[in-house]
Protein backbone atom coordinates (compact mmCIF):
# COMPACT_ATOMS: atom_id res chain seq x y z
CA UNK A 1 0.00 0.00 0.00
CA UNK A 2 1.55 3.18 -1.04
CA UNK A 3 1.45 6.30 1.25
CA UNK A 4 -1.12 8.25 0.00
CA UNK A 5 -3.63 5.35 0.47
CA UNK A 6 -2.61 4.97 3.83
CA UNK A 7 -2.95 8.40 4.60
CA UNK A 8 -6.49 8.75 3.62
CA UNK A 9 -6.86 5.94 5.94
CA UNK A 10 -5.69 8.31 8.77
CA UNK A 11 -7.56 10.80 8.04
CA UNK A 12 -10.71 8.97 8.06
CA UNK A 13 -9.71 7.28 11.50
CA UNK A 14 -8.77 10.85 12.84
CA UNK A 15 -12.35 12.22 11.77
CA UNK A 16 -14.27 9.31 13.14
CA UNK A 17 -12.58 9.93 16.29
CA UNK A 18 -13.34 13.53 16.15
CA UNK A 19 -17.04 12.53 15.67
CA UNK A 20 -17.29 9.95 18.37
CA UNK A 21 -15.65 12.88 20.60
CA UNK A 22 -18.15 15.50 19.74
CA UNK A 23 -20.93 13.27 20.15
CA UNK A 24 -19.65 12.21 23.31
CA UNK A 25 -19.31 15.90 24.49
CA UNK A 26 -22.53 16.67 23.08
CA UNK A 27 -24.26 13.73 25.47
CA UNK A 28 -22.34 14.75 28.61
CA UNK A 29 -23.81 18.11 28.26
CA UNK A 30 -27.48 17.15 27.91
CA UNK A 31 -27.04 14.52 30.49
CA UNK A 32 -25.21 17.39 32.81
CA UNK A 33 -28.48 19.46 32.07
CA UNK A 34 -30.86 16.56 33.01
CA UNK A 35 -28.52 15.79 36.26
CA UNK A 36 -28.75 19.67 36.97
CA UNK A 37 -32.84 19.87 36.11
CA UNK A 38 -33.21 16.50 38.54
CA UNK A 39 -31.22 18.27 41.28
CA UNK A 40 -33.26 21.47 41.10
CA UNK A 41 -36.38 19.56 41.37
CA UNK A 42 -34.82 17.42 44.34
CA UNK A 43 -34.05 21.00 46.28
CA UNK A 44 -37.57 22.31 45.71
CA UNK A 45 -39.23 19.52 46.91
CA UNK A 46 -37.02 19.39 50.46
CA UNK A 47 -37.91 22.96 50.60
CA UNK A 48 -41.52 22.52 50.24
CA UNK A 49 -42.29 19.33 52.23
CA UNK A 50 -39.77 21.57 55.56
CA UNK A 51 -41.97 24.55 54.58
CA UNK A 52 -45.27 22.88 54.94
CA UNK A 53 -44.05 20.92 58.06
CA UNK A 54 -43.25 24.14 59.63
CA UNK A 55 -46.15 25.46 58.67
CA UNK A 56 -48.46 22.29 60.23
CA UNK A 57 -46.11 22.66 63.56
CA UNK A 58 -46.89 26.14 63.43
CA UNK A 59 -50.60 25.56 62.94
CA UNK A 60 -50.66 22.99 65.16
CA UNK A 61 -49.49 25.53 68.25
CA UNK A 62 -51.74 28.27 67.11
CA UNK A 63 -54.65 25.72 67.68
CA UNK A 64 -53.04 24.30 70.65
CA UNK A 65 -52.81 27.99 71.93
CA UNK A 66 -56.41 29.04 70.66
CA UNK A 67 -58.16 25.70 72.48
CA UNK A 68 -56.41 26.92 75.33
CA UNK A 69 -57.24 30.60 75.54
CA UNK A 70 -61.00 29.66 74.19
CA UNK A 71 -61.13 27.76 77.68
CA UNK A 72 -60.13 30.88 79.53
CA UNK A 73 -62.59 32.93 77.40
CA UNK A 74 -66.04 31.13 78.22
CA UNK A 75 -68.82 33.56 79.48
CA UNK A 76 -72.35 33.94 80.84
CA UNK A 77 -74.83 36.31 80.09
CA UNK A 78 -77.32 37.79 81.41
CA UNK A 79 -79.82 40.04 79.11
CA UNK A 80 -82.78 41.65 81.24
CA UNK A 81 -85.40 44.42 80.65
CA UNK A 82 -85.06 47.08 82.81
CA UNK A 83 -88.48 48.66 82.05
CA UNK A 84 -90.09 45.58 83.05
CA UNK A 85 -87.87 43.57 85.54
CA UNK A 86 -87.20 46.92 88.63
CA UNK A 87 -84.61 46.91 91.28
CA UNK A 88 -85.43 46.71 94.68
CA UNK A 89 -86.78 50.00 96.31
CA UNK A 90 -84.02 50.16 98.83
CA UNK A 91 -81.50 49.68 96.11
CA UNK A 92 -82.83 52.82 93.57
CA UNK A 93 -83.51 54.54 96.61
CA UNK A 94 -79.91 54.77 97.34
CA UNK A 95 -78.74 55.92 94.16
CA UNK A 96 -74.94 55.88 92.95
CA UNK A 97 -74.11 53.28 96.33
CA UNK A 98 -77.34 51.82 95.62
CA UNK A 99 -75.93 50.88 92.05
CA UNK A 100 -72.77 49.74 93.20
CA UNK A 101 -74.23 47.38 95.32
CA UNK A 102 -76.54 46.43 92.96
CA UNK A 103 -73.91 45.11 90.50
CA UNK A 104 -72.22 43.33 93.57
CA UNK A 105 -75.50 41.77 94.68
CA UNK A 106 -76.00 40.26 91.06
CA UNK A 107 -72.98 39.30 90.45
CA UNK A 108 -72.34 36.74 93.09
CA UNK A 109 -76.23 35.85 92.41
CA UNK A 110 -75.67 34.25 88.55
CA UNK A 111 -72.11 32.98 89.76
CA UNK A 112 -73.95 30.97 92.35
CA UNK A 113 -76.68 29.71 89.90
CA UNK A 114 -73.74 28.76 87.27
CA UNK A 115 -72.05 26.47 90.29
CA UNK A 116 -74.93 25.17 91.07
CA UNK A 117 -76.32 24.43 87.07
CA UNK A 118 -72.71 23.14 86.17
CA UNK A 119 -71.17 21.31 88.95
CA UNK A 120 -68.53 20.07 86.90
CA UNK A 121 -66.84 23.02 85.41
CA UNK A 122 -65.09 25.83 86.42
CA UNK A 123 -67.30 28.24 86.81
CA UNK A 124 -64.85 30.39 88.54
CA UNK A 125 -62.79 31.06 85.22
CA UNK A 126 -65.81 32.19 83.30
CA UNK A 127 -66.69 35.95 82.91
CA UNK A 128 -70.38 37.17 83.23
CA UNK A 129 -71.35 39.59 81.58
CA UNK A 130 -74.98 41.66 82.00
CA UNK A 131 -77.14 43.95 79.95
CA UNK A 132 -79.95 46.01 81.35
CA UNK A 133 -81.76 47.30 78.68
CA UNK A 134 -84.36 50.28 79.36
CA UNK A 135 -85.70 53.75 79.22
CA UNK A 136 -84.03 55.84 81.59
CA UNK A 137 -85.83 58.71 81.32
CA UNK A 138 -89.29 57.31 81.84
CA UNK A 139 -88.62 54.52 84.26
CA UNK A 140 -86.72 57.48 86.28
CA UNK A 141 -90.13 59.34 85.91
CA UNK A 142 -92.10 56.61 86.89
CA UNK A 143 -90.27 55.89 89.73
CA UNK A 144 -90.40 59.61 91.22
CA UNK A 145 -94.19 59.19 90.70
CA UNK A 146 -93.78 56.10 93.09
CA UNK A 147 -92.00 57.84 95.73
CA UNK A 148 -89.19 55.43 95.30
CA UNK A 149 -86.76 58.01 94.49
CA UNK A 150 -86.90 62.32 94.70
CA UNK A 151 -85.38 62.83 91.34
CA UNK A 152 -85.31 61.04 87.88
CA UNK A 153 -81.54 61.63 87.48
CA UNK A 154 -80.88 59.83 90.29
CA UNK A 155 -81.69 56.84 87.86
CA UNK A 156 -79.14 58.24 86.06
CA UNK A 157 -76.47 57.95 88.91
CA UNK A 158 -77.50 54.52 89.72
CA UNK A 159 -76.91 53.04 86.10
CA UNK A 160 -73.58 54.38 86.01
CA UNK A 161 -72.41 53.22 89.38
CA UNK A 162 -73.99 49.67 88.18
CA UNK A 163 -71.89 49.84 85.23
CA UNK A 164 -68.78 51.06 87.17
CA UNK A 165 -68.94 48.37 89.72
CA UNK A 166 -68.37 45.08 87.43
CA UNK A 167 -66.21 45.76 83.90
CA UNK A 168 -68.27 43.54 81.98
CA UNK A 169 -71.99 44.88 83.39
CA UNK A 170 -74.07 47.58 80.74
CA UNK A 171 -76.70 50.12 81.78
CA UNK A 172 -78.04 50.44 78.30
CA UNK A 173 -80.68 53.22 77.33
CA UNK A 174 -82.13 52.82 74.64
CA UNK A 175 -84.86 55.80 75.17
CA UNK A 176 -88.74 55.27 74.67
CA UNK A 177 -90.42 53.26 73.03
CA UNK A 178 -91.49 49.64 73.49
CA UNK A 179 -89.73 48.06 70.00
CA UNK A 180 -86.58 50.15 70.75
CA UNK A 181 -85.28 48.04 74.30
CA UNK A 182 -87.42 44.24 72.39
CA UNK A 183 -85.24 44.74 69.35
CA UNK A 184 -82.03 45.30 71.32
CA UNK A 185 -83.00 42.08 73.47
CA UNK A 186 -83.96 39.87 70.79
CA UNK A 187 -80.80 40.29 68.80
CA UNK A 188 -78.70 40.14 71.79
CA UNK A 189 -80.12 36.79 72.43
CA UNK A 190 -79.59 35.81 68.79
CA UNK A 191 -76.06 36.46 68.84
CA UNK A 192 -74.71 35.11 72.04
CA UNK A 193 -77.08 31.47 71.78
CA UNK A 194 -75.06 30.23 69.45
CA UNK A 195 -71.85 31.30 70.54
CA UNK A 196 -69.65 28.27 71.41
CA UNK A 197 -68.13 30.43 74.37
CA UNK A 198 -70.87 31.83 75.82
CA UNK A 199 -72.20 28.60 78.37
CA UNK A 200 -75.41 30.15 79.41
CA UNK A 201 -77.53 33.36 79.27
CA UNK A 202 -79.86 34.43 81.92
CA UNK A 203 -83.29 36.15 80.18
CA UNK A 204 -85.10 38.53 81.97
CA UNK A 205 -88.09 39.17 80.36
CA UNK A 206 -90.82 37.13 82.37
CA UNK A 207 -93.33 40.08 82.35
CA UNK A 208 -93.64 40.44 78.69
CA UNK A 209 -95.18 37.87 76.80
CA UNK A 210 -94.35 39.72 73.83
CA UNK A 211 -90.73 37.54 74.23
CA UNK A 212 -92.36 34.31 73.49
CA UNK A 213 -92.15 34.34 70.07
CA UNK A 214 -88.52 34.75 70.21
CA UNK A 215 -88.08 31.67 72.58
CA UNK A 216 -90.12 29.29 71.09
CA UNK A 217 -87.80 28.16 69.09
CA UNK A 218 -85.26 26.75 71.58
CA UNK A 219 -87.96 25.04 73.18
CA UNK A 220 -87.39 22.37 71.21
CA UNK A 221 -83.99 22.42 71.11
CA UNK A 222 -82.83 20.97 74.24
CA UNK A 223 -79.19 21.68 73.78
CA UNK A 224 -80.29 25.10 73.81
CA UNK A 225 -82.53 25.22 76.20
CA UNK A 226 -80.31 23.37 78.76
CA UNK A 227 -78.10 26.96 78.36
CA UNK A 228 -81.05 29.20 79.09
CA UNK A 229 -82.61 30.46 81.86
CA UNK A 230 -85.51 32.79 82.65
CA UNK A 231 -84.95 35.65 85.63
CA UNK A 232 -88.58 35.83 87.23
CA UNK A 233 -89.43 38.65 89.03
CA UNK A 234 -93.22 39.83 89.29
CA UNK A 235 -94.76 36.83 88.22
CA UNK A 236 -94.56 35.39 84.79
CA UNK A 237 -96.96 35.52 82.27
CA UNK A 238 -98.68 31.78 81.62
CA UNK A 239 -96.79 31.23 78.40
CA UNK A 240 -93.32 31.38 79.63
CA UNK A 241 -94.33 28.05 81.86
CA UNK A 242 -95.42 26.47 79.27
CA UNK A 243 -91.83 27.01 77.57
CA UNK A 244 -90.82 24.23 79.88
CA UNK A 245 -87.34 26.49 80.83
CA UNK A 246 -85.91 26.51 83.93
CA UNK A 247 -86.65 29.53 86.00
CA UNK A 248 -84.58 31.38 88.96
CA UNK A 249 -85.61 34.01 91.20
CA UNK A 250 -83.39 37.33 92.66
CA UNK A 251 -85.57 38.33 95.33
CA UNK A 252 -82.57 40.51 96.93
CA UNK A 253 -82.38 42.27 93.39
CA UNK A 254 -85.37 42.29 91.89
CA UNK A 255 -88.71 43.47 92.92
CA UNK A 256 -91.57 40.95 92.83
CA UNK A 257 -94.91 43.64 92.53
CA UNK A 258 -95.23 45.92 89.70
CA UNK A 259 -94.93 49.12 90.60
CA UNK A 260 -97.75 50.95 92.87
CA UNK A 261 -99.70 53.49 91.52
CA UNK A 262 -98.35 57.41 91.60
CA UNK A 263 -98.90 58.66 95.08
CA UNK A 264 -99.65 61.87 94.03
CA UNK A 265 -102.94 63.26 95.80
CA UNK A 266 -105.48 65.42 95.36
CA UNK A 267 -108.37 65.60 92.09
CA UNK A 268 -107.10 65.68 88.55
CA UNK A 269 -107.04 69.26 87.71
CA UNK A 270 -104.41 69.52 90.48
CA UNK A 271 -102.81 66.53 89.30
CA UNK A 272 -102.91 68.42 85.68
CA UNK A 273 -101.37 71.23 87.37
CA UNK A 274 -98.74 69.54 88.83
CA UNK A 275 -97.19 68.10 85.39
CA UNK A 276 -97.63 71.42 83.93
CA UNK A 277 -101.16 70.65 81.92
CA UNK A 278 -103.57 73.24 81.69
CA UNK A 279 -106.76 72.43 82.98
CA UNK A 280 -110.27 74.47 82.54
CA UNK A 281 -110.30 74.65 86.81
CA UNK A 282 -107.20 76.88 86.03
CA UNK A 283 -108.01 78.92 82.93
CA UNK A 284 -111.04 79.96 84.95
CA UNK A 285 -108.55 81.01 88.10
CA UNK A 286 -106.15 82.69 85.75
CA UNK A 287 -108.98 84.82 85.17
CA UNK A 288 -110.07 86.23 88.49
CA UNK A 289 -112.69 83.42 89.63
CA UNK A 290 -112.85 81.33 92.50
CA UNK A 291 -113.33 77.46 91.58
CA UNK A 292 -116.59 76.19 94.13
CA UNK A 293 -119.18 73.59 93.12
CA UNK A 294 -121.72 74.59 94.65
CA UNK A 295 -121.43 78.69 93.10
CA UNK A 296 -119.03 80.42 91.33
CA UNK A 297 -118.35 84.04 92.91
CA UNK A 298 -116.34 86.33 91.16
CA UNK A 299 -113.43 87.51 92.48
CA UNK A 300 -114.00 91.63 91.97
CA UNK A 301 -116.53 93.80 92.26
CA UNK A 302 -119.63 93.99 89.32
CA UNK A 303 -120.38 97.31 88.26
CA UNK A 304 -122.86 98.20 85.89
CA UNK A 305 -122.48 100.89 82.99
CA UNK A 306 -124.77 102.88 84.65
CA UNK A 307 -122.65 105.95 86.81
CA UNK A 308 -124.42 104.95 90.39
CA UNK A 309 -123.22 102.38 91.87
CA UNK A 310 -125.61 99.10 92.17
CA UNK A 311 -127.09 97.71 95.47
CA UNK A 312 -125.63 95.40 97.54
CA UNK A 313 -127.66 92.01 97.53
CA UNK A 314 -129.51 91.55 100.51
CA UNK A 315 -128.58 88.20 102.29
CA UNK A 316 -132.15 87.21 102.10
CA UNK A 317 -132.77 87.57 98.40
CA UNK A 318 -131.60 83.88 97.82
CA UNK A 319 -129.60 84.27 95.11
CA UNK A 320 -126.96 85.76 97.00
CA UNK A 321 -123.61 86.41 95.52
CA UNK A 322 -123.88 84.16 92.80
CA UNK A 323 -123.69 83.88 88.81
CA UNK A 324 -127.24 84.13 89.26
CA UNK A 325 -127.54 87.43 90.85
CA UNK A 326 -124.68 88.85 88.83
CA UNK A 327 -127.08 87.94 85.62
CA UNK A 328 -130.15 89.57 87.37
CA UNK A 329 -128.22 92.33 88.09
CA UNK A 330 -128.01 93.44 84.35
CA UNK A 331 -124.98 94.05 81.80
CA UNK A 332 -121.42 94.65 83.56
CA UNK A 333 -118.47 96.26 82.14
CA UNK A 334 -116.86 92.95 82.56
CA UNK A 335 -116.89 90.26 80.11
CA UNK A 336 -115.74 86.74 81.55
CA UNK A 337 -114.22 84.06 78.67
CA UNK A 338 -114.60 80.60 80.62
CA UNK A 339 -114.05 78.92 77.08
CA UNK A 340 -111.36 76.20 77.34
CA UNK A 341 -108.39 77.60 75.68
CA UNK A 342 -106.97 75.68 72.84
CA UNK A 343 -104.11 73.49 73.60
CA UNK A 344 -101.65 74.37 70.82
CA UNK A 345 -100.63 70.85 68.77
CA UNK A 346 -97.25 69.59 70.27
CA UNK A 347 -94.48 68.97 68.11
CA UNK A 348 -92.90 65.99 67.00
CA UNK A 349 -90.77 64.27 64.15
CA UNK A 350 -91.34 61.70 61.23
CA UNK A 351 -89.30 57.97 61.61
CA UNK A 352 -89.43 55.29 59.39
CA UNK A 353 -89.78 51.52 60.50
CA UNK A 354 -85.64 51.97 60.93
CA UNK A 355 -86.10 55.30 63.43
CA UNK A 356 -84.36 57.20 61.16
CA UNK A 357 -85.43 60.77 60.40
CA UNK A 358 -88.05 61.89 57.75
CA UNK A 359 -88.57 65.59 56.41
CA UNK A 360 -92.26 66.11 55.96
CA UNK A 361 -93.08 67.40 52.61
CA UNK A 362 -93.01 71.05 52.49
CA UNK A 363 -95.87 73.13 50.49
CA UNK A 364 -94.96 74.92 47.14
CA UNK A 365 -93.53 78.01 47.12
CA UNK A 366 -95.58 81.05 45.66
CA UNK A 367 -93.99 82.81 42.78
CA UNK A 368 -94.55 86.52 44.18
CA UNK A 369 -92.74 85.28 47.21
CA UNK A 370 -89.80 84.09 45.50
CA UNK A 371 -89.25 87.57 43.69
CA UNK A 372 -89.85 89.05 46.71
CA UNK A 373 -87.14 86.99 48.64
CA UNK A 374 -84.76 87.00 45.71
CA UNK A 375 -84.78 90.84 45.56
CA UNK A 376 -84.11 90.86 49.29
CA UNK A 377 -81.23 88.42 48.77
CA UNK A 378 -79.78 91.03 46.79
CA UNK A 379 -78.47 92.74 49.80
CA UNK A 380 -76.88 89.37 51.18
CA UNK A 381 -77.52 85.67 52.39
CA UNK A 382 -80.52 85.79 54.76
CA UNK A 383 -80.52 83.90 58.50
CA UNK A 384 -81.64 81.35 58.56
CA UNK A 385 -81.96 80.83 62.74
CA UNK A 386 -83.02 84.85 63.13
CA UNK A 387 -85.89 83.75 60.22
CA UNK A 388 -86.66 80.52 60.45
CA UNK A 389 -86.39 80.17 64.77
CA UNK A 390 -87.25 83.57 65.71
CA UNK A 391 -83.45 84.32 67.28
CA UNK A 392 -79.90 84.03 66.41
CA UNK A 393 -77.46 83.42 68.70
CA UNK A 394 -74.50 85.18 67.08
CA UNK A 395 -77.07 88.78 67.42
CA UNK A 396 -75.11 91.75 66.07
CA UNK A 397 -71.88 89.66 65.02
CA UNK A 398 -73.51 87.60 62.40
CA UNK A 399 -72.72 87.33 59.14
CA UNK A 400 -76.04 87.26 57.30
CA UNK A 401 -79.19 89.66 57.04
CA UNK A 402 -80.91 90.27 60.29
CA UNK A 403 -83.51 93.39 59.71
CA UNK A 404 -87.50 92.98 58.88
CA UNK A 405 -88.98 89.67 59.33
CA UNK A 406 -90.11 87.54 56.53
CA UNK A 407 -93.37 87.25 55.18
CA UNK A 408 -95.12 83.85 55.72
CA UNK A 409 -94.57 83.36 51.93
CA UNK A 410 -91.07 84.21 51.92
CA UNK A 411 -89.93 82.13 54.94
CA UNK A 412 -91.33 79.12 53.34
CA UNK A 413 -89.00 80.29 50.01
CA UNK A 414 -86.40 79.89 52.85
CA UNK A 415 -87.48 76.72 54.52
CA UNK A 416 -86.89 75.52 51.08
CA UNK A 417 -83.27 76.25 50.28
CA UNK A 418 -82.21 75.27 53.83
CA UNK A 419 -83.65 72.35 53.45
CA UNK A 420 -81.41 71.55 50.79
CA UNK A 421 -78.34 71.44 53.44
CA UNK A 422 -77.63 68.07 55.65
CA UNK A 423 -78.03 68.34 59.22
CA UNK A 424 -74.88 67.36 61.10
CA UNK A 425 -77.30 64.78 63.07
CA UNK A 426 -78.52 63.18 59.56
CA UNK A 427 -81.02 60.65 60.14
CA UNK A 428 -80.38 60.38 64.09
CA UNK A 429 -81.60 64.54 64.16
CA UNK A 430 -85.16 64.75 66.94
CA UNK A 431 -85.07 68.11 67.03
CA UNK A 432 -88.31 69.23 65.97
CA UNK A 433 -87.41 72.28 65.12
CA UNK A 434 -84.61 71.84 63.17
CA UNK A 435 -85.19 72.98 59.32
CA UNK A 436 -81.78 71.13 57.75
CA UNK A 437 -82.56 68.55 55.48
CA UNK A 438 -82.11 64.73 56.75
CA UNK A 439 -82.28 62.83 53.21
CA UNK A 440 -82.90 63.36 49.59
CA UNK A 441 -86.84 63.73 48.53
CA UNK A 442 -86.39 61.72 45.43
CA UNK A 443 -84.33 58.43 46.88
CA UNK A 444 -83.62 56.01 44.63
CA UNK A 445 -85.02 58.12 42.16
CA UNK A 446 -82.94 60.61 42.07
CA UNK A 447 -81.16 61.53 38.62
CA UNK A 448 -78.90 64.37 40.14
CA UNK A 449 -74.69 63.55 39.19
CA UNK A 450 -73.81 65.24 42.31
CA UNK A 451 -76.27 64.96 45.16
CA UNK A 452 -75.23 66.20 48.79
CA UNK A 453 -77.42 63.49 50.40
CA UNK A 454 -75.89 60.68 47.89
CA UNK A 455 -75.61 58.47 51.32
CA UNK A 456 -79.19 58.26 51.69
CA UNK A 457 -80.65 57.29 48.61
CA UNK A 458 -81.34 53.92 49.79
CA UNK A 459 -83.33 55.11 52.45
CA UNK A 460 -86.89 53.98 53.13
CA UNK A 461 -89.30 56.87 53.01
CA UNK A 462 -92.27 55.87 54.40
CA UNK A 463 -93.18 57.03 57.39
CA UNK A 464 -93.70 54.69 60.38
CA UNK A 465 -94.21 56.80 63.45
CA UNK A 466 -94.59 59.94 65.39
CA UNK A 467 -92.04 61.03 67.84
CA UNK A 468 -92.42 63.78 70.24
CA UNK A 469 -90.31 65.94 72.41
CA UNK A 470 -91.02 63.88 75.71
CA UNK A 471 -89.65 60.80 73.74
CA UNK A 472 -93.73 59.48 73.12
CA UNK A 473 -93.87 57.39 70.09
CA UNK A 474 -97.34 57.66 68.24
CA UNK A 475 -97.22 55.12 65.20
CA UNK A 476 -99.43 56.00 61.89
CA UNK A 477 -102.41 54.86 61.28
CA UNK A 478 -101.53 54.25 57.35
CA UNK A 479 -98.45 51.99 58.14
CA UNK A 480 -100.16 49.66 60.54
CA UNK A 481 -102.96 49.24 58.35
CA UNK A 482 -100.61 48.27 54.99
CA UNK A 483 -98.46 46.25 57.99
CA UNK A 484 -101.59 44.16 58.67
CA UNK A 485 -102.24 43.97 54.84
CA UNK A 486 -98.79 42.06 54.20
Amino acid sequence: MDYATRMGTFRKSDNERDAMVTELLQEFEELQLKYTEKCDDYNNEVESRRMWQTKARTTEVALTQQKQASGSNNFALAVIDGDGAIFQDFLLAQGKDGGADCAHHLHTELRNHLRAIYPDSNVADWSILVHVVLNVQGLGHKLQQCGIITNSNELVAFGRAFSLAQPLFSFIDVGGGKERADHKIREMLRLFLPNAQCKHVFFGPCHDKGYLPVLEPYRLDQTTAKRLTLIETTPAEPGFAQLGLQKIKLARIFRSEVLPPNKMNGSSSAYQATAGVISPFQNRTNLGMNVNTAAFVPSTPVTKHSSSPSPAPSADSGAGNTWAAVGKSGATSKTFDIATKKVPAKKYVLLNVHDERLDAALPDQDGGAIKRFDERKKLGNLCNNYHLTGKCNSGEDCDYQHGERLSPGERLVLKHKARQLMCPQKAWCVNADCFLGHHCRYGTSCTFDWCRFSDTHDRDLEPAKKVFADTTEEWLSSYLERYRRQ
